[in-house]
């Protein structure tokens, strides 16, 4: 063995060691939610693959050949709960109802389709495990065509999880574990397609299932450390509860209103406008105002109220026929109550002065 294999293979057997543990940290709280439970079961699963997978290359499998085998089925367990834990985090009162368990139903067909395998002897184990590995898949091969409808099957649930992870973020565009889960999704969904057009392209090329097998196990561990690393840096992202979204037509006419408040009555150029009095404006606690805000448009009040006012800003800017132009009439006018703040907000908002801002727009009228 190489020393780069070495150094892989420990790098893979940290990974599967640090999916166990992170699946034990969700599952000692006694409150642990439904997503805690799930998805420790996910990382349990991949711990479990990385683990047989490292025990084969490494040929310590030689050893103990009766643990060949038990990674395969369980594979099938994680596209159901890819899908399961994207309905838990978007909505606070989903539950597992039974015909939910239908979803695993390719599981248990995969487990009954292996049970003579788990008869065979060691010997004959370690003969199909090495026959396989050193197999390079043809067009004509069932087996070839098999696997690739594992890639569409977990294909269609991740699909489907991102589908109702975007509906959530339509209604809630700032919520931390959706945003995490959605991104964990996305980079699994690029990791799976450089598998399979690897996979794809073995006939062709010639290509051995070994290197893509360890090459995998080593993306799979970087991802695990992610989700390890994101975990130590953020200790309540698997804790929060997904908003109350139950009304969303009364969620809908609230986010309405207080939209209405900025682009129809311009609440925002009033100088000393702050959340009480927007709140009292619109009918509202000032919780679920700062709620909603946060969640629609992942700003706080005081930075939308300066969003609107450098919008009005731009348009006082844009419309003004005048040859000279004083931007400090301009902040006033929109709403903001010194030259100081204008600039630091107009500045944060459009990467650019107000003069620069005003002198491209001078420039592009007389163009």
């Amino acid at each position: 063995m190489t020393n780069s294999s070495s150094i892989i293979n420990i790098l893979i057997l940290y990974g599967a060691l640090q999916a166990f543990f992170i699946s034990l940290v969700l599952l000692i709280p006694k409150n642990r939610s439904l997503f805690n439970k799930l998805f420790s079961s996910l990382l349990i699963i991949e711990g479990i693959i990385l683990f047989e997978r490292l025990l084969v290359e490494t040929a310590i499998i030689n050893s103990v050949p009766h643990l060949l085998g038990i990674s395969y089925p369980i594979s099938f367990l994680k596209p159901p709960l890819i899908l399961f834990m994207a309905y838990t985090i978007t909505d606070r009162n989903y539950e597992i109802q039974k015909k939910s368990y239908l979803h695993l139903m390719p599981f248990g067909l995969m487990l009954i389709l292996n049970l003579p395998f788990y008869f065979m002897s060691g010997t004959e184990k370690l003969n199909w495990v090495k026959e396989f590995m050193e197999k390079i898949p043809s067009y004509q091969s069932f087996d070839f065509y098999f696997t690739l409808s594992f890639f569409l099957y977990i294909g269609i649930y991740i699909f489907l999880a991102l589908k109702i992870l975007t509906r959530f973020r339509l209604q809630v565009l700032n919520n931390a574990t959706v945003n995490w889960y959605r991104f964990i999704l996305i980079a699994y969904s690029i990791f799976l397609l450089i598998h399979l057009f690897y996979f794809a392209l073995q006939p062709l090329g010639g290509l051995n299932f070994g290197l893509i097998n360890q090459l995998s196990m080593l993306v799979m561990t970087f991802i695990i450390q992610s989700i390890a690393f994101k975990l130590i840096g953020k200790s309540t992202l698997l804790s929060s509860t997904p908003p109350d979204l139950s009304d969303l037509q009364k969620r809908k006419e609230n986010e309405d209103l207080i939209i209405a408040q900025f682009e129809q009555n311009k609440i925002h150029l009033i100088d000393d406008m702050n959340l009480q009095k927007f709140a009292e404006s619109v009918g509202l606690s000032i919780s679920d105002v700062s709620l909603i805000i946060n969640q629609k448009f992942n700003i706080s009040f005081k930075k939308l109220v300066a969003f609107y006012r450098i919008k009005e800003a731009k348009d006082l800017i844009q419309q003004s026929d005048k040859t000279k132009v004083r931007l400090i009439d301009i902040a006033y006018q929109s709403g903001f109550n010194n030259k100081v703040s204008f600039y630091r907000a107009f500045k944060e908002f459009e990467q650019t002065t107000p003069s620069d801002y005003l002198q491209s727009v001078k420039k592009h009228k007389k163009s």
